[in-house]
């Protein structure tokens, strides 16, 4: 009798252990560029299935580094398919779930109603500009900014833009603070902030031969998730009419052709690149 006692004990308590971990929220990492429209997504999922979902928002190499230190999480978000690659190559994500959920490009932020007079690139480099700028090494929007800057001023152009520049943030969100407190004059982001804050921020388009490339918006399992059916759940909602609606409301791209379409050219979906050495030096 003791035996079953004890056994039917231990079988209670791992039931109940195993029904814990079942009933974790899942945890999704997701680059800031993506937090609005995230945001709302949970938030919908939340109430349709009653499910919890907690989101850590940031930079995307910031992001990777603490899955890669952590080995947690259920989801990984990322702007940009070369940091996917990155985690597949690392074994951070299974390969087959990674799916495409949205299209990015870049242009440049300015206050509503463009009160500085910014019309194109070069402006940036004008005397008085006050330009932020997200943190090249750590956020993808950083690195294309740096590309664009290289690839379309001269060495005199450069510098001066670069003394231009008040700060480097770290993630997506805050850099989109900066134009909504007026904190500076123009940013170069992503085309989609003016369906952020419609009453704040104002876009600038880039001409098609300064953009090197796009964004797409990626999402897949983590490799360590204890939780893999609920994950599957919710990569299934992200692909769903219901989160491309979300998508569509704060202005992001459903494929690359309406991107292509937004640039007036065809460029390359992301891409490998590194980001200027020493360029957050002035």
């Amino acid at each position: 009798m003791r035996k079953f006692l004890f056994l039917f004990s231990l079988l209670s308590i791992l039931f109940m252990a195993c029904h814990a971990v079942a009933r974790e929220p899942l945890l999704i990492f997701c680059g800031a560029a993506f937090k609005r429209p995230m945001e709302d997504i949970v938030s919908l999922y939340r109430q349709k299935t009653g499910k919890e979902v907690n989101v850590i928002y940031g930079g995307v190499g910031t992001l990777f580094s603490q899955i890669l230190l952590s080995k947690q999480g259920d989801l990984f978000i990322a702007p940009s398919p070369d940091i996917m690659e990155r985690a597949k190559t690392k074994g951070v994500v299974i390969s087959e779930s990674i799916k495409e959920i949205a299209f990015v490009a870049p242009c440049i932020n300015v206050q509503k109603g463009n009160p500085k007079n910014i019309k194109e690139l070069k402006d940036l480099a004008r005397p008085g500009i006050k330009v932020g700028l997200a943190n090249p090494e750590i956020v993808y929007i950083g690195a294309i900014a740096v590309e664009i800057i290289e690839k379309n001023f001269s060495v005199p152009e450069k510098k001066t833009i670069k003394e231009n520049v008040v700060t480097y943030v770290e993630d997506f969100n805050k850099l989109a603070t900066l134009i909504v407190l007026k904190q500076v004059d123009a940013i170069i982001g992503f085309h989609f902030l003016e369906g952020w804050y419609p009453d704040k921020v104002s876009t600038i388009k880039l001409k098609p031969n300064e953009i090197s490339r796009i964004g797409a918006g990626q999402a897949a399992v983590i490799i360590h998730t204890d939780n893999r059916t609920e994950a599957d759940r919710f990569m299934l909602f992200l692909l769903s009419g219901d989160a491309k609606n979300i998508f569509r409301k704060y202005h992001y791209f459903s494929s690359s052709d309406e991107a292509f379409q937004w640039v007036g050219a065809k460029k390359p979906v992301g891409g490998e690149f590194t980001a200027i050495e020493g360029w957050l030096k002035k």
